[in-house]
Formats: structure tokens, C-alpha cells, sequence
């Protein structure tokens, strides 16, 4: 499926555009993290908070294009799956492999939208004279983000049962 590579490729663009449009208006020094209320409580240079933004993206994005292709190549004994051998025998490796590639990569794109969501919500934050994040909209996205692994784990706990 090359749907969640398009996507993956779009939302490195956002990224990008989104960076070229908020790294000149935000201060050399950025408030880089907020405590639960939503204060700033830590700050980080520029340059080096972009850089974790995109070593972040990097990273969330290795789970739609790199980790479905180190399972092709991993040997069976380190795919920690539940009945390993019988969904990893030589009749079934190829459907369970992709539908792990299929199943990562829409996690990678789910994490790569709640990274550039967060990281935007703390430019904006940035350049507002209060230098406070809207609480509301960050508990919202994590906890759409965390329903999304809830059911992420179920799909993939019932694609798998025993044999």
C-alpha cells in the first residue's frame, strides 16, 4: 500500500513549509516545554529545537518506511509475535509481513500528525505574548492520539489470535 508513503512524503512537506513560515517569527530562544498547565518551564534555542523537530519526524516516519523493511529481513527468532511460528511459517509470512507494513505504516502517519500538530500548537504558543499552550487542544489531540493506539493494539491483537 502506497497511500501511507504519499501521505508520509506530504506531511515531511507540511513540515517543512510550516518551518519556513515559523523560523524567522519566533524568538532565538523558544520555550520548548510546558508544564500540565500549559506554562512554558523550559526553553531551547532556535535552531536546536527545529533540529528536534526534525529528528522527531525522522523517527515517526522510520515506522512507514523503515521498520516494514527490517521485518523482511529480520530472522524469525526476533519478530516477537504471539504463535511467531505459526503466523511466520513459510504459507503465511508474506500476508503477516504485510499486513504489518499495511499496520506500521498508518501508525507512522498517525505519529507524524500528532508531532506536527504538537510542535504547531507550540509556535503558536511561541508567538503569543502569554507564551501559554491553549490546554484544551493538546489533551485533545493526545487523547485522539491515544484511542488511535488503543485501537491500533486491538486490531492488531485480533488479527493474530491462536491458531
Amino acid at each position: 500500500m502506497k497511500l501511507p508513503l504519499y501521505i508520509v512524503l506530504f506531511l515531511f512537506g507540511l513540515a517543512i513549509a510550516q518551518s519556513i513560515y515559523f523560523y524567522p517569527l519566533l524568538p532565538n530562544i523558544v520555550g520548548s516545554h510546558f508544564d500540565v498547565s500549559g506554562k512554558v518551564n523550559g526553553n531551547s534555542p532556535k535552531l536546536t529545537y527545529f533540529i528536534v523537530y526534525f529528528v522527531s519526524l525522522a523517527i515517526t516516519s522510520s515506522f512507514t518506511l523503515v521498520l516494514p523493511l527490517m521485518l523482511r529481513y529480520l530472522p524469525t527468532s526476533m519478530i516477537n509475535l504471539p504463535h511467531r511460528e505459526y503466523w511466520l511459517s513459510s504459507d503465511r509470512k508474506e500476508e503477516t509481513l504485510s499486513f504489518f507494513n499495511v499496520h506500521m505504516s498508518w501508525f507512522g502517519v498517525a505519529t507524524m500528525l500528532f508531532v506536527i500538530a504538537i510542535f504547531h500548537l507550540t509556535f503558536l504558543a511561541n508567538l503569543s505574548p502569554i507564551k501559554d499552550l491553549n490546554l484544551p487542544i493538546p489533551l485533545a489531540l493526545f487523547g485522539a492520539f491515544f484511542l488511535f493506539m488503543i485501537w491500533w493494539v486491538v486490531v492488531l491483537i485480533r488479527r493474530f489470535p491462536s491458531p
